[in-house]
């Protein structure tokens, strides 16, 4: 359904129990199908730990893992076991999976969509396909939508209605895809998935023979490794996003530790540095057994073009910059530590978001032109809030002559309009006629009218 409609209904929904109990507001996220793609490949990886092979289905928008299990039942005391375990482990991270098991891709695709619960996975023996499988909808094939569309034209809505259909005529009634998912789901015909590629770790490892009893030897281990992580990362033109640090004392208990820096980077020293932050801020065992370093998140390394001396020109300002920001969040905590994410609202007060700097998921998805476009028409100095001023206007709907703000008279001279109007689905709307004036000082000010009440505001200055 539209946004908007889905937003109102939940509006109406939540109106009559807010006064009876506390609920949490709806979240709405934009559509983002190359982010759903890679966190559905990252959770194909994460199921490493029940077979090597594993992937991610072949479909425009995919929504659904493949995992080969073949020899792998046994470990895991068979394959009700096997689908349970992976059942709770979705649950665990708050998914609601639906697993099945089945003999081929096609009939565990169909069991999971259309015969497994989210606390009940389907498990569909061989032997079980020809009398499970028919009684389906032709939606459990696979189908694209104009298929199905045909179908259900003719009147034809389960599986068993195309098994007793003359097979040379369905490649020129409805083209090859349904015979091929047809056979494919009964094991006639072969299929396979592309498995992804397994994690390279990022990790290294500590354990020496006699316990770390002094920091400046826990120093020196972790510099070494340090270099040895990072160079690693720099033969493939990646940086360090966050990374895990984990103490071991002797009596087995871990300490676990956490660096977010704001943009990748490659540098041993300020990591180091940003690692010595975080244990600053904890209470260290006297004897440690063994050190551990990951890298968490990674991204790509900046690079920019050098001048005829060989030197970056504007890079050391911005090293500084950055370099301030990463001491902060590991010091303070990377909570306290915010820079704003500019949205795509009209509405002034709701067109940023908070951030922490060394959030790696923190990224800006509108198009920069529009956003030079759009920020050269508002103020440099935006107010928090609106502030009421008292406006003196000829006619009821059109500019003020003068209005006053700040124990101040100000005269306009000339002005520009812009009318700001937000969906009637909101919460709060925003109903205003913005105007950029010029006052006879030479000041220029961003003042608003509301529309449903005719009152003035004066929003931020142009400096």
């Amino acid at each position: 359904m539209p946004l908007a409609e889905a937003e109102t209904l939940m509006d109406c929904n939540l109106a009559p129990r807010k006064a009876k109990t506390t609920v949490r507001e709806p979240h709405f996220q934009a559509f983002d199908p190359a982010a759903d793609l890679d966190r559905l490949r990252q959770l194909a990886i994460d199921c490493e730990c029940f077979t090597p092979l594993f992937g991610i289905e072949d479909a425009e928008f995919p929504e659904s893992l493949l995992l080969d299990v073949t020899g792998c039942l046994h470990l895991f005391g068979g394959d009700q076991d096997l689908a349970s375990r992976l059942s709770e482990t979705f649950r665990a991270r708050e998914f609601l999976p639906r697993v099945a098991i089945a003999t081929t891709i096609g009939a565990a695709w169909a069991a999971a969509h259309f015969l497994a619960k989210q606390k009940s996975p389907a498990v569909v023996s061989s032997s079980q396909l020809p009398a499970v499988l028919p009684p389906l909808p032709l939606a459990a094939l696979r189908l694209t939508v104009n298929i199905l569309s045909v179908l259900q034209e003719l009147g034809l809505r389960t599986i068993s209605q195309i098994q007793v259909l003359p097979r040379a005529s369905i490649p020129s009634r409805f083209g090859p895809l349904l015979l091929k998912r047809l056979d494919q789901a009964f094991g006639d015909e072969p299929e396979f998935f592309v498995a992804e590629k397994p994690r390279e770790p990022f990790a290294v490892h500590w354990e020496g023979e006699f316990p770390i009893k002094s920091r400046e030897v826990l120093h020196a281990v972790s510099q070494e490794l340090l270099e040895d992580l990072l160079s690693r990362l720099t033969k493939r033109r990646e940086g360090l996003r966050q990374l895990r640090c984990v103490l071991r004392d002797c009596r087995r208990r871990s300490y676990e530790f956490h660096v977010g820096f704001t943009v990748p980077t490659d540098h041993a020293r300020h990591t180091f540095e940003m690692l010595c932050l975080q244990w600053e801020r904890a209470d260290l065992p006297d004897e440690m057994d063994s050190i551990h370093l990951e890298a968490v998140v990674t991204g790509s390394l900046q690079t920019a073009q050098r001048d005829l001396f060989g030197h970056e020109p504007g890079t050391d300002k911005d090293r500084e910059v950055v370099t301030l920001l990463d001491r902060l969040s590991n010091r303070l905590g990377s909570r306290t530590v915010l820079r704003g994410r500019l949205l795509p609202e009209a509405q002034p007060e709701v067109a940023v978001a908070y951030e922490p700097c060394t959030d790696p998921e923190m990224r800006t998805s509108i198009d920069p032109e529009c956003l030079k476009t759009k920020l050269s028409q508002r103020p440099t100095s935006l107010f928090t809030q609106p502030e009421s001023i008292e406006a003196l206007a000829i006619a009821p709907d059109g500019l003020p002559q003068s209005f006053r703000w700040n124990h101040q008279e100000h005269h306009v001279v000339r002005s520009w309009q812009e009318r700001i109007e937000t969906g009637w689905w909101r919460v709060v709307s925003a109903n205003r006629d913005y105007f950029r004036i010029e006052v006879h000082t030479g000041h220029h000010f961003w003042i608003f009218r509301r529309l449903d009440q005719q009152d003035w505001f004066i929003h931020g200055t142009f400096d």
